[in-house]
């Protein structure tokens, strides 16, 4: 009986030993598992990054699984397995960055209507619309160059179309209302005219093919936006402007 007391009372210390240990081990499993998140979240963005740039070259249908791999120096089945397939990876790639867009572009016209109380001039809701585009595109590097040249080949396709049309309607409409408002006399139709035009140059400017950098012998460069976003609000608010005038002088001499 003298052998029980010790023999107990080691186990207790024992007991007591691991319960101690207890919390190590937890903190080293979830060190371990955070480790192993941010490793798939690295290898997931670099999956995004690479698509991107693909998809912003060459548009959804020109680009392959295997050369989104390649690009992201993982193999294919890692592709099948975060985002089971080719437009899983598209419809990523486009939310990752659009949701900021909108975000800031609605904004930016939250702030315009807050400090003009309904007096509205053509000029600043253009800029105050373009200017988020800019700004992500010089302060957030080749990812969001890649991306706004990406979205500007969703007209490729009807479906893609469509989902350009669910993220981004919103704002538009917001935007055709306040031009609406700077410009009370013009007619629907001019209006939405004029929007198709001013997006086709939104998605000249975001291609940045090397064109402009050719054609005026290097004068130009796609990427000085400090040279292109004054010019493109002047040159869009003209053609808004003009669509409108020119209705007006065609009636006025019938």
């Amino acid at each position: 009986m003298q052998g029980v007391a010790p023999v107990a009372g080691r186990k207790e210390r024992d007991r007591s030993a691991r319960r101690s240990r207890r919390p190590y081990r937890r903190a080293l499993l979830e060190d371990k598992t955070s480790r192993r998140t941010q490793r798939s979240l690295a290898t997931s963005e670099r999956i995004l990054d690479a698509a991107e740039e693909l998809f912003a070259k060459h548009g959804i249908y020109g680009v392959t699984m295997r050369e989104i791999a390649e690009l992201a120096n993982v193999d294919t089945a890692l592709l099948h397995y975060y985002f089971e397939s080719k437009r899983g990876v598209f419809d990523a790639v486009f939310a990752r960055r659009a949701d900021t867009l909108n975000a800031e572009r609605m904004r930016e016209m939250d702030r315009y209507e807050a400090e003009n109380a309904g007096h509205y001039e053509l000029e600043s809701i253009i800029a105050c619309y373009l200017r988020p585009m800019f700004m992500l595109n010089r302060q957030g590097g080749q990812g969001w160059r890649n991306f706004c040249a990406f979205v500007g080949n969703l007209s490729s396709a009807p479906e893609l179309a469509e989902i350009f049309a669910a993220k981004f309607d919103p704002v538009l409409k917001r935007l055709i209302g306040m031009l609406r408002e700077a410009m009370p006399d013009v007619a629907e139709v001019d209006l939405y005219w004029g929007y198709h035009m001013f997006s086709g140059s939104i998605m000249v400017v975001n291609m940045a093919n090397g064109a402009i950098e050719h054609i005026s012998n290097g004068l130009c460069h796609a990427g000085d936006f400090d040279e292109i976003e004054p010019r493109l609000v002047r040159y869009s608010a003209e053609g808004f402007r003009s669509l409108c005038m020119a209705r007006r002088t065609f009636f006025a001499e019938k």
